[in-house]
């Protein structure tokens, strides 16, 4: 039996295990999932696997928010220069980004509610769940992962934590987004000036624009890959427990 023909032969199913990515569904604050769609659209939804929606959502917060300078403005206002502020935005992008940025939150704690829910109906059946896949592409089995470890990479270079949790899609793609921003910010030479204590080199370099997206990116990396770590043991341990209940429990054993 492979996870194709469980699919096929039941409602809800706990854990697909790809060559490339696990995905489950486990219990989620609706509220988290909200909180993290409104530091970045798409986090919410990665936060549920649901891939695409996020994936989407994070290419049009890079897209709006630099055409429109929303982080360049939110630091003017953070430093009490309104005005500049004002002037730095781009109405003809600003006005794009207000709709679809609400949506996002609302789109991503609804779908928390309704996972929530899915939750429940798949434990109570006991879908069988396959720990193992390979295929020409490569491999991938449930395991138990340290959560501290894929924090601590999460926080040296986002999108690493994912990748030791066989997460790829995600890790692959903050990895991506946060070199980007990295590279285009020069967050990397301003930290070097400032350890030189060049403190007006380091600001002078420094994009606010680009930079502001950093903060998002290292705080999802770490939150959602030591999450994820403790959802993988969780379903590790849960998938070990029903095998050796299903295979040896009812034997009439002699200890």
């Amino acid at each position: 039996m492979n996870n194709r023909t469980i699919n096929q032969n039941t409602r809800y199913y706990r854990a697909y295990v790809s060559s490339f990515n696990t995905n489950i569904i486990h219990k989620k604050n609706p509220w988290v999932a909200a909180w993290w769609s409104a530091a970045f659209p798409g986090m919410g939804h990665l936060l549920h696997g649901s891939y695409i929606k996020g994936f989407i959502f994070f290419a049009w917060e890079f897209i709006i928010n630099i055409g429109a300078r929303i982080n360049e403005a939110m630091v003017y206002s953070f430093t009490g220069q309104f005005e500049l502020a004002k002037a730095t935005l781009d109405t003809r992008w600003v006005l794009l980004y207000i709709a679809v940025y609400i949506i996002s939150i609302w789109d991503s704690y609804r779908t928390s509610v309704e996972i929530n829910k899915i939750y429940i109906l798949a434990n109570k059946d006991k879908t069988p769940i396959i720990p193992f896949n390979m295929s020409a592409l490569g491999l991938n089995a449930l395991d138990k992962r340290q959560p501290w470890l894929a924090l601590i990479w999460s926080v040296l270079m986002p999108g690493m934590g994912h990748l030791y949790l066989k997460r790829t899609p995600n890790g692959f793609v903050i990895l991506f987004c946060w070199i980007i921003s990295n590279y285009f910010s020069n967050f990397l030479t301003a930290f070097h000036l400032t350890l030189l204590g060049d403190f007006a080199g380091a600001k002078e370099v420094i994009d606010p624009q680009w930079a502001l997206f950093l903060p998002s990116l290292v705080g999802f990396a770490a939150y959602d890959s030591y999450t994820t770590a403790v959802e993988y043991n969780r379903l590790f341990n849960t998938e070990q427990a029903e095998y050796l209940e299903k295979e040896y429990q009812l034997l009439d054993l002699k200890l």
